[in-house]
């Protein structure tokens, strides 16, 4: 065993083959117990190179795609002069050690992404997902959204962030935050919907009080009953009223309802909604459109959109044409 060891960090000591081995398989035990008797204050190390030599087992592999792994590799072989050729079977895995820096540099790297690794959930088109966060608020994502947020820190800093579509009820407490790319929303306690596509920014208050941030360092704070939108020409914030009809957005219930947007906005809605393509012929994107239409049926959907407008609509496989 070798004495050196005492002078390791946690880092270093997971990056041994001896170490992994003792950790994964009970390998070399007698040695290192008797080992560990004559240095007691080196425990706590032990201890916290235990957790990333596990960590490293059990890290996910969602994480890190294939393509990802390789690249990962390619520039720790770039940072080693002298590459060794040992090997280490972990969980089926082959893993390469080049050399002790090599081992440190991925076990630091593995601990430190899943430490500090965020919880994303995403919905597919056509799906809708309700999320409960760590803390007891719940977000329901509309199709094709994405949230992000801090699982293991949540219930500290309450902050999210969202691409797409969500509604969320957030339990009373400390400053709750969804960032997007569009500007911020900060809530205490109470329910609201934030559409935040690349092209719309838009936060609908139904309970308690919602203030809205953007990049040009406006806020606006609304209350129940009042939307707040940003003009897509001047990115400025505007807001307005609109009928409490309900608890939730009309969204939620598999209706998707627009008043005066534009033609553009509507049928990318349809696309989520229902996974298909919609090719709308020159002029169309800014035609406004009044109505509605909902989840569950393509072609009545479809009637509801084109008639009011006088258009016509053409299926081929998955893609949908509509012009006059």
């Amino acid at each position: 065993m070798k004495d050196q060891y005492t002078s390791y960090t946690a880092i270093q000591l997971a990056g041994e083959d001896m170490f992994i081995a003792w950790v994964l398989d009970g390998a070399h035990t007698q040695e290192w117990e008797t080992w560990l008797q004559r240095h007691t204050t080196v425990k706590s190390t032990i201890d916290q190179a235990r957790r990333i030599v596990l960590d490293m087992v059990h890290f996910p592999n969602q994480v890190l795609s294939a393509e990802q792994e390789r690249g990962l590799w390619d520039r720790i072989a770039s940072d080693i002069a002298h590459p060794s050729a040992k090997k280490k079977i972990l969980k089926s895995k082959v893993i390469q050690w080049s050399t002790v820096a090599a081992a440190a540099a991925i076990a630091l790297f593995i601990w430190i992404f899943i430490s500090n690794s965020p919880t994303t959930i995403q919905t597919l088109a056509g799906e809708h997902k309700e999320v409960q966060l760590p803390e007891n608020s719940h977000v329901q994502l509309n199709a094709g959204s994405t949230v992000v947020y801090d699982d293991k820190h949540f219930n500290m800093d309450r902050q999210i962030t969202l691409t797409g579509e969500a509604f969320f009820k957030v339990q009373p407490g400390k400053r709750f935050v969804v960032n997007t790319t569009h500007g911020s929303v900060t809530v205490l306690g109470t329910s609201f919907n934030v559409i935040a596509w690349p092209d719309r920014f838009e936060v609908t208050c139904f309970t308690g009080k919602v203030m809205v941030n953007n990049h040009l360092q406006e806020r606006v704070t609304i209350t129940p009953g009042e939307r707040c939108t940003r003009n897509e020409a001047t990115f400025k914030l505007t807001s307005n009223t609109f009928q409490v009809s309900s608890e939730t957005p009309d969204w939620t219930r598999g209706k998707f309802v627009f008043d005066n947007q534009p033609l553009k906005i509507v049928v990318e809605e349809l696309e989520r909604q229902y996974n298909i393509t919609v090719k709308l012929a020159p002029g169309l994107d800014e035609l406004k459109y009044v109505g509605l239409f909902e989840s569950g049926d393509l072609d009545k959907a479809l009637f509801l959109i084109t008639w009011p407008l006088h258009l016509k609509s053409e299926k081929n496989g998955n893609t949908i044409s509509i012009g006059r």
